[in-house]
C-alpha cells in the first residue's frame, strides 16, 4: 500500500510541474541534435532553445563571422578592390583535406569572388584571404579582429582559432552566441545579400588560374527541387567535420516574422534536415505576430558629469517595443527595468538600457531583451552649464603622459556637438534592440 501511494505522489508531482506556470518553455526536445537556438531576428530575443550556451565545435559555420568582418571593412564597395593570395592563405591548409577553391599564392582575386568563394564554396583559403584582408595583415590578425568583435557583442561561450572553421580544441562558439553573430553580420553593408544568394555565382579566370570557377548554393534546405526544402529559409551556412559532425545557421522568414535558427552537433544530415524542419514549422505556429509593449513609465534619474563636475541629470524612461510573444501571452507577461551607469558622462554614448522580460509561461522561453532606454533633460542640463565660467586653473593643460585634461567648457561644447549628432543619427536610423538570456 505504501509503495502504491509513493508512486502516486510521484505521478501527481509531474503533472503539477508541468503545469506550473514558466516552469519549462513548451520548446521541441531534440535527440540527434545537441543543441540549438531561435532567436527573433529583429530584437535578437531567445524564443526557443536546448543546450544554448554549451559550447562545440561550429566547423564552417565559422565563416559568418568571418564574412560579416569583411563586408563592415568593405562597406558595400566591393568592386574594384583586389586581394593578394599569401603563402599562408595555401600553405595552411596542407593536409587538412578542406574545401577550397584552388587559389594560388600570388592570385589577385576580386573582393566579390573571395566573399562569394567563402560564403557559397565554403572556401577555407577564401576565408583565409578574406581574414588577411580585414585583419590588416596575417590570418592571425583575422582571428585576432574575430575575437575582438566576440567581446564588443558581449558573447561569453566563443573562441575562434581560425577563420574558416576546422575543428581546433580552442575554437568553439554555441548556439546562442552564433545566433548573435548572424543577428550582427545582417546589418552589415551586402551581407544579407551574400548570404541570401541561391543562384550560381561564376568567378572569371584571374592572372594566375585561367580556368573559370563556378559556386554552388550547397544547403539542399534552399533547393526547390529537394525533398528536404523549405520555402521560409531564406539564407543559410552549413558546417560540417568529423569532431563537430553538422552544423547550421539560417534566417527564415513567414508572413513577416523573421527568425535566426541554429542547430549544432546534429549526428546525420538528414537528422539536420529532420530538426531544422521541426523546429522551423513549430516557432512560425507558436511565433505568428509581433505584439506593441507600450511604454511603462519606468523612471529614474541619471547624472551628468562632464570635466569630472556634475552638471545636472537628465530622466531615463523605456521607450516601448515591439516583442515577438507566443500565441496565449499578451504585453502582460512582461515585465520592464532599466540598467544604468554609474553616470552619464558627456561625449560618451551612455550604456542606458530599457530591460523587457518575458515570463513565459510554459508557452515560451522566459527571456529577456534590452533596448536603448529613451533619455531627456539634456538639451537642458547642456544649456545651464553652457555659460559656467571656470577658474584658470581648470584651463587646458597638457599631463605628465602628453595627454590633454579636457576643461568644463570643453566639454559642453563638445557636447552640443555630441548631442545634435545623436539627434540626427536617431532620426535617420532606429537602433536594433539587444538580448539577454
Amino acid at each position: 500500500m505504501k509503495k502504491q501511494i509513493a508512486v502516486l505522489c510521484a505521478v501527481l508531482l509531474c503533472l503539477l510541474t508541468a503545469f506550473v506556470p514558466g516552469a519549462a518553455a513548451a520548446a521541441p526536445a531534440l535527440t540527434t541534435t545537441e543543441a540549438y537556438c531561435i532567436i527573433d531576428a529583429d530584437t535578437g530575443l531567445v524564443l526557443e532553445q536546448q543546450n544554448m550556451d554549451e559550447e562545440l565545435h561550429p566547423a564552417s559555420i565559422t565563416k559568418v563571422m568571418t564574412l560579416g568582418l569583411a563586408c563592415e571593412k568593405a562597406q558595400g564597395q566591393w568592386e574594384d578592390v583586389k586581394l593578394t593570395v599569401s603563402h599562408e592563405d595555401v600553405y595552411s591548409l596542407a593536409g587538412t583535406d578542406s574545401s577550397h577553391i584552388a587559389l594560388q599564392e600570388g592570385e589577385a582575386v576580386p573582393l566579390t569572388d573571395a566573399l562569394y568563394a567563402t560564403m557559397m564554396a565554403s572556401a577555407n583559403d577564401g576565408a583565409n584571404l578574406l581574414a588577411e584582408y580585414f585583419g590588416g595583415g596575417t590570418i592571425a590578425d583575422g582571428v585576432a579582429a574575430m575575437n575582438a568583435q566576440v567581446k564588443e557583442l558581449g558573447l561569453q561561450h566563443t573562441h575562434f582559432a581560425n577563420p574558416h572553421g576546422i575543428s581546433d580544441e580552442d575554437h568553439y562558439t554555441s548556439c546562442y552566441d552564433m545566433a548573435q553573430i548572424l543577428r550582427w553580420a545582417l546589418t552589415q553593408p551586402g551581407f544579407e545579400t551574400l548570404f541570401t544568394r541561391n543562384e550560381m555565382y561564376t568567378m572569371a579566370p584571374t592572372n594566375v588560374q585561367p580556368v573559370t570557377r563556378y559556386f554552388h548554393q550547397q544547403d539542399k534546405m534552399r533547393v526547390a527541387s529537394s525533398r528536404f526544402y523549405i520555402p521560409a529559409i531564406l539564407g543559410s551556412k552549413i558546417g560540417y567535420t568529423n569532431i563537430a559532425r553538422y552544423s547550421y545557421v539560417c534566417l527564415a522568414e513567414q508572413n513577416g516574422v523573421r527568425l535566426i535558427c541554429v542547430t549544432m552537433q546534429s549526428n546525420m544530415k538528414t537528422d539536420k534536415y529532420n530538426d531544422v524542419r521541426t523546429l522551423l514549422d513549430h516557432a512560425f505556429s507558436t511565433f505568428t505576430g509581433y505584439t506593441e509593449i507600450p511604454a511603462q513609465g519606468v523612471t529614474a534619474q541619471l547624472e551628468v558629469v562632464g570635466g569630472g563636475d556634475a552638471m545636472g541629470t537628465v530622466t531615463v524612461s523605456d521607450p516601448g517595443v515591439r516583442l515577438l510573444l507566443a500565441n496565449g501571452l499578451t504585453a502582460e507577461n512582461v515585465s520592464v527595468s532599466l540598467e544604468l551607469p554609474e553616470r552619464y558622462i558627456l561625449g560618451v554614448d551612455p550604456e542606458a538600457y530599457a530591460v523587457y522580460t518575458i515570463q513565459g509561461s510554459g508557452l515560451q522561453e522566459s527571456a529577456s531583451v534590452r533596448v536603448k532606454a529613451k533619455i531627456e533633460g539634456l538639451e537642458e542640463v547642456v544649456a545651464a552649464n553652457a555659460d559656467v565660467s571656470l577658474p584658470a586653473s581648470r584651463s587646458l593643460k597638457k599631463t605628465a603622459g602628453g595627454l590633454i585634461a579636457i576643461s568644463l567648457g570643453s566639454t559642453v561644447l563638445a557636447a552640443v556637438v555630441v548631442f545634435a549628432v545623436i539627434r540626427l543619427q536617431a532620426k535617420k536610423k532606429k537602433r536594433k534592440p539587444g538580448s539577454k538570456h
